[in-house]
């Protein structure tokens, strides 16, 4: 004996069944959703993907060159691989160091004998005297830089106070509240 006939049921959410009720406008919003959310998901795994894939030299350049390609802005003056700028404006010498840091830089750091006779003659041309980055306002004493590394002794600094300036004769130093021209340095940029 055969029962009776069976319903087929109707699951409007089976994809078949849910195209079929769709409208036309409905099938187009649809279609649009699914373009859009591929599309984000694409983005996603090729931001997240690729980097990794061609390393991080594609999305940030590297930063590293040598020295002798280093480069400075076209009114600093460049000895070694670093960058100096004289500065006709006098100062106290904190002051000065704070106007340096505007420019990304510090009072005059020179590590090599060459940098400071460079540095030297171009003082003598100008007929002035310029605070450099040396001081000993430290609890030690010692002659350090703005970055509180010690000074090497590349000239005698003449003692006659807590901050040093370079005039046409050497190095010497006296009340850091004196206003004085001055020299600002940074290290030259990979072009």
């Amino acid at each position: 004996m055969e029962g009776p006939p069976q319903k087929l049921a109707f699951n409007f959410w089976s994809p078949v069944n849910f195209r079929r009720s769709l409208s036309p406008n409905g099938k187009k919003l649809l279609t649009l959703w699914t373009l859009l959310c591929g599309g984000v998901v694409v983005l996603v795994w090729a931001f997240f993907t690729l980097p990794r894939k061609f390393g991080n030299a594609r999305v940030i350049r590297n930063k590293t060159c040598d020295d002798e390609v280093k480069i400075c802005s076209s009114t600093w003056l460049k000895i070694n691989q670093n960058c100096f700028f004289l500065f006709q404006h006098k100062n106290a010498w904190l002051s000065a160091q704070e106007n340096c840091q505007h420019y990304e830089a510090n009072l005059a750091k020179f590590t090599t004998k060459m940098e400071l006779e460079t540095l030297m003659r171009h003082v003598q041309s100008l007929r002035s005297s310029f605070w450099i980055g040396l001081n000993r306002r430290n609890l030690r004493r010692f002659w350090v830089w703005t970055d509180e590394s010690i000074y090497n002794n590349v000239k005698e600094v003449q003692d006659h106070g807590d901050c040093a300036f370079m005039h046409k004769s050497g190095i010497d130093s006296t009340n850091c509240d004196e206003l004085r021209d001055y020299i600002c340095s940074k290290l030259g940029q990979c072009p």
